[in-house]
């Protein structure tokens, strides 16, 4: 029998590219505890990112507005938890846009996130879950087993961030989860963004 090894997300490399309404405040686009980013100022960010990739020759059939929303929302969200945490500064200094120093932050604020994850056993369902994507955790390689557990780890610790500090986001993005495996394993440690 042939042993399938998995391609997981490292503490180097999890990524922030790679996401039902209840009441929403008008024009209010995210929260992180007492922070509010606007509609217009998330917006803002797409518009200029949209207009970066017209300017290098990309046809508007090419741009995909939808990973651009998410990858706004996603920089933003996890740069303003980065600050609400008190955590170190990332070095932005190789920034090309506001929105790359925006996205360059909240990759160096998951990081550190990361670094405090503690690795935990698979949960029942998570193990079916990986089943069902056409893994047996059983025979996996020792280093994806550990890779897994962190992963599972750093998802609670993300999640319980995110609860602590009433993080929502206006369903108009269209962006409910993030996830912190590659895209083979989507969905099996998905962090649940609550909307607004």
């Amino acid at each position: 029998m042939t042993v399938r090894t998995l391609k997981l997300a490292g503490l180097a490399a999890v990524g922030v590219a790679a996401l039902t309404a209840c009441s929403n405040v008008q024009g209010a686009a995210l929260y992180v505890g007492e922070e509010r980013v606007s509609e217009a100022s998330l917006d803002g960010y797409v518009d200029d990112t949209v207009t970066s990739y017209l300017d290098q020759g990309a046809a508007p059939a090419d741009i995909d507005y939808a990973a651009s929303r998410e990858q706004a929302v996603l920089c933003l969200m996890f740069d303003e938890l980065g600050r609400a945490l008190d955590l170190p500064e990332p070095d932005t200094g190789q920034a090309v846009s506001d929105l790359d120093e925006r996205c360059i932050a909240a990759q160096g604020y998951l990081n550190t996130i990361a670094a405090d994850a503690e690795p935990r056993e698979l949960t029942e369902p998570e193990l079916a879950k990986l089943r069902e994507i056409g893994f047996e955790f059983a025979q996996l390689p020792d280093q994806n087993k550990a890779d897994l557990k962190f992963s599972a780890g750093f998802s609670d610790l993300l999640g319980g961030y995110i609860e602590e500090y009433d993080i929502r986001v206006n369903p108009r993005y269209g962006v409910d989860a993030f996830s912190v495996m590659p895209e083979e394993l989507q969905g099996l440690f998905d962090v649940e963004i609550p909307q607004r």
